[in-house]
């Protein structure tokens, strides 16, 4: 008996010394794979601003927005009619300010005071990491604050224009802040989750719920003190009062079905749908038919 207790308890630790190195490089080896997909999502990279607002002819200042961060938030301002309302351009993930312009100059032929701003890990010079929505969203109600600032908008009404990570942010924002009137939200989604799911299938090729969920909890334990806000959906029936359009990409398929979810659960508003979402370098007719849409939106909700 205590002979084979012996050999039991000595294939135990053999078995013990044998797979518990192999299960830690298992771990560590997936641990750095998920950290290497949550990085490259995190960082989409530098895009150059091919355009400026003098290139349309737009009178413009560069300047630096307040951010409640650690850094300030660079911007364009294009002044339109004193005392119109002011709308703030927010392009998404990946893109530039200067893929806002041509819709600026649609916006600007209308009156309304402009600002546009590049989100976080993109534009020509990107501030930091992109966090999906999360900092997005603390430097969108930074802006609002500066817009309701400036003397020469009408503070009481505000609209806003964003696409994906910015459209999220610009509804939170419009969910937080009554002076926010209207708000055009090309390819939305309902939580930050989603979004990181869309950029991993997107970027990777790779559409896999476990690779999803570990890309996920890494993308926690990055933001821990934010995990509150992280694990909440928009706050979609505190949008009730506010024009909302909705703005539906067919070829970002995910998105294109948040986007409707999203609408179907809104308290009201409008829906568009467009061959694609607002993107990088978009050209041609269909960006003429996008920007008149979206700038009668904001004529007839604002002025």
């Amino acid at each position: 008996m205590k002979r084979r207790a012996f050999k039991a308890k000595t294939k135990s630790g053999w078995l013990l010394r044998t797979l518990l190195p192999s299960c830690l490089v298992l771990l560590a080896g997936s641990a750095l794979v998920l950290g290497f997909l949550v990085y490259k999502v995190s960082h989409p990279g530098a895009v150059t601003e091919s355009v400026n607002p003098s290139h349309y002819l737009l009178p413009s200042l560069e300047l630096q927005i307040p951010s409640s961060r650690a850094e300030s938030i660079p911007g364009w301002w294009i002044p339109g009619l004193r005392h119109a309302p002011g709308i703030i351009l927010a392009p998404g993930y990946g893109m530039s300010r200067s893929d806002a312009l041509s819709l600026a100059v649609a916006l600007h032929q209308h009156g309304f005071n402009l600002l546009v701003i590049d989100q976080r890990g993109s534009g020509a010079a990107p501030r930091g990491a992109s966090t999906l929505g999360l900092e997005e969203t603390k430097e969108m109600a930074d802006a609002v604050r500066f817009m309701v600032g400036r003397p020469e908008n009408n503070p009481e009404r505000l609209g806003i224009w964003g696409v994906d990570t910015s459209a999220f942010a610009a509804l939170e924002s419009a969910a937080a802040f009554p002076e926010v009137r209207a708000v055009a939200a090309d390819s939305a989604y309902e939580t930050i989750e989603q979004f990181l799911g869309y950029r991993i299938a997107e970027d990777f090729g790779v559409d896999n719920r476990v690779l999803r969920f570990g890309c996920w909890q890494v993308f926690r334990l990055l933001h821990i003190p934010d995990l509150r806000f992280l694990d909440r959906s928009l706050p979609v029936e505190e949008l009730a009062g506010k024009s909302v359009l909705f703005i539906q990409g067919d070829e970002r398929r995910i998105l294109a079905a948040s986007t409707a979810d999203l609408h179907g659960k809104a308290p009201h508003g409008e829906f568009m749908t467009h061959p694609t979402g607002r993107v990088h370098a978009m050209s041609g007719e269909g960006l003429k038919n996008y920007d008149r849409q979206v700038a009668g939106f904001f004529h007839l909700n604002l002025q």
